[in-house]
C-alpha cells in the first residue's frame, strides 16, 4: 500500500500542475477556484489511503478523478475500455444472438464485449468475483435466479428502480422497457427488500419465464376418454393404465412409456420433478409458507429446519419411484446431452423424448413446448398446471390431513368419485370414472357403488429455476454500470423478448403479459394455434396463482440442490425411501445444527425469509417498490467533447491509472505483460518436463523432435498469460514458470494437463508407446456389493457406489469428533473406489486400477487420459530471498534460482509422467474450498526427495475430468517414502483401531503446556509405531490416534507395542507427578526370595480398540487424505471406550481373522487373546465377542472383582502362598485362546465401568500410595478365608 500511495501520490502533484498550467491564462478568479479544487482532490486522495482493501482504495481514485474533472474542468470522463458482460453459454444460436446484439448495441464511445461461461458455472463464477473483490471484474452478468441470496449478500447489485420506466438510450430510436408489461410475478420476484431503505427495490431485468407444467398427449387421452390428472396420484393411476395399453404410436417397433423422467444423473432434473411433487403436500398457504424449509425453524440453532422426516416426503419419494420406473430405461450414468447448461434447463433430453412419441405424459419447462410444436405430433399438445393434492402436512401434528378451505384458502373445491372401499386418504382415482367404455382396462377403476362428492384440491405450481435474469454490478465504476443498465434493457425491451421467446431453440420462455396475450405473434412464428393456446394458458394460469412455489435463492442453493439429486440417485438405485429420508436428514441436519456453522446460519435464515417474503414484509403477487428515488434523463456517462489539451493530457493520465487499476488482479503492467512476481511467501515456482525425453531423441528424428517441442511449448506460452505467469527460464523441454500466488500455478498446471491432449502432436510421436492415446472406461463390481445398510449405520446417509471417483454434496460443518464414526477436517469429500468384494481388502491404489479398464477409441462412455508426451510438474511456494531473483537489464528479463527452483525441481523429478505435485507449502496456501468441485488433491505421503533436503508431504492435483489417470498412477520417485499416502490406504474390509490416551482431556484441563508436549510425544512415538506396521493414520486429535489395516494381526500388534513404548519415553517431570501419568511397578517375588519390580506405566496410558469390517472410504477434499465411514468404526469406538487403562480390546472377527491368516505372527510375538464374553455396547445393535490381547508373561490372568488393598508383607505371604500351591494360580481359563500365559503389565487397570472391573491384576504396586491392589475374587483361590488363614487383611480400596 505504501508503494501505491507514493505512486498516485506523484500522480496528483502531475495533475495539479498541469491543472496549474490549463488555468495560467484564466483570469485570477478562475484560477483561484481551481487551485482550492485542485488542493481539495489532493486532500481527498490522501482520505481515500484510508480505505481498508486496495480494490475500494482503487476505485475511490478512480472516482476521485472523475470527479476532479467534472468540478475543476466542467466535463465528463470517457471510457477507454469496453464494457464487458458476462453471458451463460446456452447453445450455438443463443451465443450467436448474444454475439450479434453485444455488436449492435455497441456505442462509438464503448464496446461491448461478452464472456460466456458454461451455463451450470456462471453463478460460482459471479460469487467469486464478488467475494474476492476482484477489480477486473464484469460489468454485468446474465446469471441462474439461484444466485440472488449470495449476491445479494456480497452486495453486488445495483439499484435498477430508478430506470425500470426510463426511455433506453443507444438505439436509432428510443425505445420504452414497458416495466408494466412484464408478468407482476416477475416484477416481485425481481425485488429485494432493503432494509436500510425499508423498502423494495429492483435488482435484476427478468428475460426468461420458467414454470414447470404437466404436459400430455391430447389425442391420447382423447381416444381413451381420460381426464386430466388433478393430483399426482391420479397422475400414477393414468401412467399405469397408459403402461398397460402397450402403444407404439411413433411406430417405432418400442412400447410407448407413460411417463417422461429424466434418469440420467448428471442432467440434475430429480431435485426439480421430487419438488415438484412433493409442493402440494407442503405449500398450502401461500409462497411465504415454503416447501423444504420451515420458516418458524429457521433462526432455532437448536432444530434442524428442513422437513424431512414426514408421511408428505415419503409420498413424494414413493411417487418420484413409481412414475421413474414407467419413464425411458435410460442408464443413470449415460452422459446428459445438456450437461452444461444450467441446471432448470437441462430437462431439454426429455422434452426431446415426449416430442417423438418415446413416452406420453410429463413434467417441464416451455422446451416440451417448444419441442413439440417440430415433432410428427404437432397440433395434439396437451398442457395443464401441475398436480396438487386433496390431503397437505399439518405441520403441528406432522400427518397428512384432507385440504379445506381454512386450512388450505388458495384450494378450488372439485367434485371427485369416492367409493365404499376407498378412504379419505386415497381420493385419487377421480380419473377411473371419465374412462367410459375404455374403463375396464384401467387399474384404477374400484369396485363397489361409487358416489360423487367434493374435496378442496390444492396446487402448487413450482416456478423451477426460474428463468435467467440480468443484474449490474455495483461495484464498478459509474460510468460502465450506466453504460451496463443501458445494454441490459434493451436485452429486456420487448421486441427483444420476442426475439428470444420465439426461438424454438432457445431455453427462454414467456415473463410479459405480451407473450401470454399476442397468439398471433407465436403463430406467425410458425407454433400451432391450439397448442400454442393450450401452453399459454397453464402457464400464465400458474404464474398467476397465489400459492406459486419460489425456487431456492439462498446461498448454496447448489449444494442442497445436490443434495437432492444424490438422494434420488440412491432412491433410484434400490434404496429404500426410508433410508432416503434419513439421509437426507441427517445431510442437512450435520449442515444446520453445527455450532461452527453459525454464521452461514444466520446469513441462510435472512436471505431464505426475505426470498420467500415472510413475516408478510409485502404479499408476493402485490408488493410495491416504495418511493421511485428520483432518477430519469441522460446517464451520465454519454461522451463530449474534449477541447482543452490539458485537459486531454489528464485525461490520459486518468485512463492509464484506471488501467492500471483494472489489470492489477492480473498483474500486469501498463502494457499488458505480466510483472515478474518478486519475493514473498506467496510465490509459486512450477517446473515443468516431459517424462523420458532424454530418450526421444534416440527414437525420433530431429526434425520430429523440434516439431514436438513447438508443439509443447507454444502450449504452455499460450496458457501462461492467462493465468498470470511468468516464463523465468526455458531450456529444451523443461521450463521454470513463476506465478503470483499458488492458486495460479495450480489452475495453469490443470488447465495445461487438459489442453497438451488437444495439441496436434506429430504422428510419429503418437506412435511411440510412451506418447500413444489412452482411453479408460469406469467399470462396475461385477461381484455382489454388501448392502449399505450393512456397512453404515442407521444414521449414516449412504453413497452411490461406482467406478469413478464422485464429488459428495460438499459438507458446511466440520465432521463429528465424537464417535459416532465421522472423522475428517471440515470440508466436502470424495467418496473412494467401492468396487472392492465385501471380504478383501485392498489398497486405494489397486481399487483405481480395478475401477477403471482400457477402452477403445469406439467404445462408448470412453475418457481420454493420455495423448502426446507425458508431461510432469512440481511446485513449491516461497521465494524468501532477493538472491534467489535475477534482474537482466540486457534484455530486461527476470530469472528464478536457490531452494525454491530446487525445491520445485525435485518435486517434479519425484512426478510420474501426467502428474502435477505439490510440495506442502504450496497446498497450504491453497483455497480448496472453492477448487475441490473440480480438482482432487490427494496426499500421496511424506518423503525424502534428495538427501540433503528434509522430509516432506507431496500431494497430487488432478483435474477431475482425468481422474482415470488414478489407475495409472505409479509410485513417487523420491529416495525414500516415510509415511504412506492415500493411495497406500485400505479400503474393503478393513481393520480399524481407536487408540485413546486416558484422561487427556483432565490433563489438558490440568496443566495444558504440560499435556500437549506429552501428547506431541504420544502421536510421534505412536506415529513411529505405525509405520513400522505399514497402518494409514486417518486422524490423529489430541488424545485420540485413529489408525486403518489391511490386517488385523497388524493392528493387534501395534496397539500392544504401543504401550510398552509409552514406558521408555522422556516425559515431563510434572506429567510423571500427575496420578494419571505417574510411574506403576508391579513386584514379583521369586522362589529364591528376591524381588523383581517391573514398571507397568509410566507417562500417557493408553487404550485401544480394535474392529475389522467393511467400510466405505471417502477421500477428503480438503486433506486429501482417507477417511471411513462404517459400522466397523462405530464398533471399534465403543470397544475402545470401553477398555480400561493398557487393555486392547479386539471384536472376535478381528481376533479369528488375525489368528487364521496370521496365526505364526502371532505366536512369534506372543500375543494371547482372552475371551471376555458377549457384550451388548452403545450404539451397536448386535451383541460382540470381545477379547482382551495382550502379550504372555508369568501371572495369572485376571478375573471380576471389586478393587481391594493390601501391605506388601501381606503381598508378600501371598506370593509365597502361590509358590508353595503352584496349581492354585489359574491357568488362563476357557476363555484363552492361546495358552494359559498368566497376566502381564497389559491386564493392569484402574477404574471402574463393567470391563474395567473385569480385569484388574492381582499384584499391582504404586510408589505414590505405597500399597498394592487386588482385587476380591480376582485369584479364585483367595478368597475370605484364604485371606483370614494366611493373616492377609483385604480392604476397599479407595484409590
Amino acid at each position: 500500500m505504501k508503494a501505491l500511495n507514493s505512486r498516485f501520490f506523484y500522480i496528483t502533484m502531475f495533475t495539479f500542475f498541469l491543472g496549474m498550467a490549463a488555468g495560467q491564462n484564466s483570469t485570477q478568479g478562475t484560477n483561484d477556484n481551481k487551485l482550492l479544487c485542485m488542493a481539495e482532490m489532493v486532500s481527498n486522495i490522501e482520505s481515500s489511503c484510508s480505505k481498508p482493501d486496495v480494490q475500494g482504495y482503487y476505485v475511490a481514485l478512480e472516482n476521485l478523478l472523475k470527479d476532479y474533472l467534472r468540478k475543476c474542468f466542467h466535463t465528463n470522463f470517457t471510457s477507454s475500455r469496453a464494457l464487458h458482460t458476462m453471458l451463460p453459454d446456452l447453445g450455438s444460436g443463443v451465443t450467436a444472438y448474444f454475439k450479434r446484439l453485444s455488436e449492435t448495441l455497441s456505442y462509438s464511445a464503448m464496446e461491448i464485449v461478452p464472456t460466456f461461461v458454461p451455463a451450470s458455472q456462471i453463478n460460482s463464477e459471479i460469487e467469486f468475483e464478488l467475494e474476492h473483490n476482484l477489480t477486473n471484474s464484469h460489468d454485468g452478468w446474465i446469471l441462474d435466479p439461484m444466485g440472488l441470496g449470495t449476491i445479494y449478500k456480497f452486495g453486488g447489485f445495483e439499484d435498477l428502480t430508478a430506470y425500470v420506466d426510463t426511455s433506453i438510450v443507444g438505439l436509432n430510436q428510443p425505445e420504452s422497457m414497458q416495466w408494466g408489461d412484464i408478468h407482476p410475478y416477475f416484477q416481485n420476484t425481481s425485488t429485494y427488500y432493503d432494509k436500510a431503505l425499508h423498502k423494495f427495490i429492483i435488482v435484476v431485468l427478468p428475460l426468461d419465464g420458467n414454470m414447470k407444467l404437466l404436459y400430455y398427449r391430447r389425442d391420447v387421452f382423447g381416444a381413451y376418454n381420460i381426464s386430466v390428472p388433478r393430483t399426482w396420484d391420479e397422475v400414477l393411476t393414468v401412467a399405469r393404465f397408459l403402461d398397460s395399453l402397450k402403444l407404439d404410436l411413433n411406430n417405432d417397433s418400442v412400447t410407448d412409456n407413460a411417463f417422461c423422467f429424466e434418469h440420467r444423473k448428471d442432467c440434475h432434473q430429480s431435485y426439480f420433478d421430487l419438488i415438484s411433487i412433493l409442493a402440494p403436500y407442503m405449500q398450502y398457504n401461500g409462497s411465504s409458507q415454503g416447501v423444504i424449509f420451515e420458516p418458524v425453524d429457521i433462526k432455532n440453532a437448536m432444530k434442524n429446519p428442513a422437513m424431512i422426516l414426514n408421511p408428505a416426503m415419503e409420498r413424494a419419494l414413493k411417487t418420484y419411484k413409481q412414475l421413474y420406473d414407467l419413464s425411458p430405461n435410460i442408464s443413470a450414468d449415460a452422459k446428459c446431452d445438456n450437461s452444461g447448461a444450467a441446471p432448470a434447463d437441462a430437462g431439454r433430453d426429455m422434452a426431446k423424448s415426449f416430442a417423438n412419441g418415446t413416452c406420453l405424459m410429463g413434467v417441464g419447462l416451455g422446451d416440451f413446448f417448444k419441442e413439440f410444436n417440430m415433432s410428427l405430433f404437432r397440433g395434439k399438445l396437451g398442457v395443464a398446471p401441475m398436480p396438487g393434492s386433496f390431503e397437505v402436512l399439518d405441520r403441528a401434528s406432522n400427518q397428512l390431513v384432507s385440504c379445506s378451505p381454512v386450512l388450505c384458502p388458495f384450494a378450488t373445491r372439485v367434485t371427485v368419485t369416492k367409493t365404499e372401499t376407498t378412504n379419505a386418504s386415497t381420493l385419487a382415482a377421480g380419473v377411473a370414472s371419465a374412462l367410459g367404455s375404455n374403463s375396464v382396462a384401467n387399474p384404477a377403476a374400484s369396485p363397489g357403488q361409487s358416489m360423487a362428492t367434493t374435496a378442496w384440491l390444492n396446487r402448487a405450481p413450482f416456478a423451477a429455476g426460474g428463468g435467467w435474469v440480468a443484474a449490474v454490478n455495483a461495484r464498478t465504476p459509474v460510468d460502465y454500470r450506466n453504460a451496463s443498465i443501458t445494454f441490459f434493457m434493451n436485452v429486456s425491451a420487448v421486441e427483444e423478448s420476442w426475439t428470444r421467446v420465439l426461438d424454438p431453440t432457445s431455453p427462454f420462455d414467456p415473463y410479459r403479459l405480451a407473450h401470454f396475450s399476442n397468439l398471433s405473434r407465436w403463430v406467425a412464428a410458425g407454433y400451432d394455434g391450439n397448442d400454442t393456446i393450450n401452453y399459454l394458458t397453464a402457464a400464465n394460469d400458474s404464474f398467476n396463482d397465489r400459492n406459486i412455489v419460489l425456487d431456492l435463492r439462498v446461498p448454496n442453493t447448489k449444494t442442497f440442490r445436490d443434495i437432492f439429486d444424490s438422494a434420488i440417485v440412491n432412491l433410484t438405485s434400490g434404496s429404500s425411501v426410508t433410508d432416503v429420508m434419513s439421509m437426507l436428514n441427517a445431510t442437512l441436519a450435520k449442515i444446520f445444527l453445527d455450532p461452527q456453522q453459525k454464521q452461514f446460519r444466520d446469513q441462510f435464515a435472512e436471505i431464505y425469509l426475505a426470498t420467500i417474503n415472510y413475516n408478510n414484509i409485502d404479499y408476493l403477487n402485490g408488493s410495491t417498490l416504495g418511493e421511485s428515488g428520483g432518477g430519469g434523463g441522460s446517464p451520465s456517462w454519454l461522451p463530449i467533447a474534449i477541447v482543452l489539451p490539458t485537459v486531454g493530457a489528464l485525461l490520459l493520465i486518468a485512463a492509464g491509472v484506471v488501467y492500471e487499476v483494472r489489470n492489477n488482479r492480473k498483474h500486469k503492467n501498463l502494457f499488458g505483460k505480466v510483472v515478474p512476481p518478486g519475493v514473498g511467501p506467496d510465490t509459486t515456482i512450477l517446473v515443468s518436463e516431459i517424462q523420458d525425453y532424454e530418450r526421444l531423441p534416440m527414437a525420433l528424428q530431429t526434425e520430429v523432435v523440434e516439431r514436438m517441442l513447438k508443439e509443447h511449448n507454444d502450449c504452455l506460452r499460450r496458457l501462461l498469460l492467462r493465468h498470470s505467469g511468468y516464463e523465468g527460464s526455458s531450456e529444451g523441454d523443461s521450463f521454470v514458470l513463476a506465478f503470483h500466488s499458488p492458486k495460479d500455478a495450480l489452475l495453469f498446471a490443470m488447465e495445461a494437463q487438459a489442453e497438451l491432449l488437444k495439441v496436434a502432436w506429430p504422428e510419429e510421436v503418437l506412435a511411440l508407446g510412451s506418447c500413444a492415446s489412452l482411453y479408460v472406461q469406469g467399470i462396475l463390481s461385477t461381484g455382489k456389493q454388501k448392502a449399505l445398510d450393512d456397512i453404515l449405520d442407521g444414521s449414516e446417509e449412504p453413497i452411490p457406489t461406482g467406478a469413478k471417483i464422485k464429488a459428495l454434496t460438499p459438507g458446511l460443518g466440520a465432521h463429528d469428533h465424537g464417535h459416532s464414526g465421522h472423522f475428517g477436517s471440515s470440508g466436502a469429500t470424495l467418496p473412494s473406489l467401492v468396487n472392492v468384494p465385501p471380504t478383501e481388502t485392498y489398497t486405494f491404489s489397486n481399487a483405481c486400477r480395478r475401477a477403471w479398464k482400457e477402452a477403445s477409441k469406439d467404445d462408448a462412455n470412453k475418457v481420454l487420459i493420455f495423448r502426446g508426451p507425458r508431461v510432469r510438474m512440481g511446485l513449491h511456494a516461497g521465494v524468501h530471498s532477493e538472491h534467489d531473483i535475477a534482474h537482466s537489464k540486457a534484455d530486461g528479463r527476470t530469472t528464478y534460482s536457490g531452494d525454491t527452483v530446487d525445491m520445485a525441481r525435485a518435486v517434479a523429478k519425484a512426478a510420474q509422467g501426467g502428474t502435477v505435485l505439490l510440495s506442502e507449502e504450496t497446498y497450504k496456501k491453497l483455497p480448496l474450498e472453492r477448487l475441490w468441485d473440480k480438482y482432487l488433491v490427494l496426499h500421496m505421503g511424506e518423503h525424502r526427495l534428495r538427501e540433503a533436503m528434509a522430509n516432506l508431504n507431496l500431494y497430487h492435483a488432478l483435474n477431475r475430468t482425468l481422474e482415470g489417470r488414478l489407475a495409472y498412477v505409479g509410485p513417487m520417485s523420491s529416495l525414500l517414502q516415510v509415511d504412506p499416502g492415500v493411495l497406500d490406504a485400505p479400503v474393503g474390509c478393513v481393520t480399524v483401531a481407536f487408540m485413546n490416551v486416558v484422561g487427556a482431556q483432565t490433563l489438558l484441563s490440568w496443566n495444558a503446556d504440560v499435556a500437549q508436549q506429552a501428547i506431541k510425544i504420544f502421536h510421534t512415538v505412536v506415529g513411529e509405531e505405525l509405520k513400522r506396521r505399514k497402518g494409514y493414520l486417518v486422524e490423529a486429535v489430541d488424545g485420540l490416534f485413529l489408525a486403518a489395516f489391511q490386517r488385523p494381526s497388524d493392528a493387534i500388534l501395534w496397539a500392544l507395542e504401543c504401550n510398552e513404548a509409552m514406558i521408555k519415553q522422556d516425559w515431563p517431570e510434572d506429567l510423571l507427578a500427575h496420578e494419571l501419568c505417574e510411574e506403576l511397578v508391579i513386584s514379583t517375588p521369586t522362589k529364591e526370595g528376591e524381588v523383581i519390580n517391573t514398571v507397568v506405566f509410566r507417562g500417557l496410558r493408553l487404550k485401544t480398540g480394535v474392529d475389522t469390517g467393511q467400510v466405505l472410504g471417502e477421500v477428503h477434499a480438503m486433506t486429501g487424505r482417507m477417511t471411513y465411514r462404517g459400522k466397523v468404526m462405530n464398533r471399534a469406538a465403543r470397544i475402545a471406550s470401553t477398555a480400561s487403562t493398557g487393555q486392547v480390546l479386539c471384536s472376535s472377527d478381528s481376533w479369528q481373522l488375525a489368528m487364521t491368516a496370521d496365526s505364526q505372527v502371532m505366536l512369534t510375538n506372543k500375543v494371547s487373546g482372552t475371551s471376555l464374553g458377549q457384550f451388548r455396547l452403545k450404539g451397536v445393535a448386535e451383541k460382540i465377542e470381545i477379547y482382551h490381547c495382550r502379550k504372555v508373561s508369568n501371572v495369572a490372568p485376571a478375573r471380576r472383582a471389586s478393587s481391594l488393598v493390601m501391605s506388601m508383607a501381606d503381598h508378600w505371604k501371598w506370593e509365597q502362598h502361590l509358590a508353595a500351591h503352584p496349581s492354585g494360580a489359574n491357568s488362563g481359563g476357557a476363555g484363552n485362546v492361546m495358552g494359559g500365559g498368566p497376566v502381564g503389565p497389559d491386564d493392569i487397570l484402574l477404574g471402574g465401568d463393567s470391563i474395567r472391573a473385569a480385569m484388574l491384576s492381582p499384584r499391582s504396586f504404586s510408589r505414590r500410595t505405597g500399597s498394592f491392589r487386588q482385587r476380591n475374587g480376582s485369584d479364585p483361590h483367595l478368597d475370605a478365608t484364604n485371606a483370614a488363614q494366611l493373616g492377609i487383611e483385604l480392604a476397599a480400596d479407595e484409590a
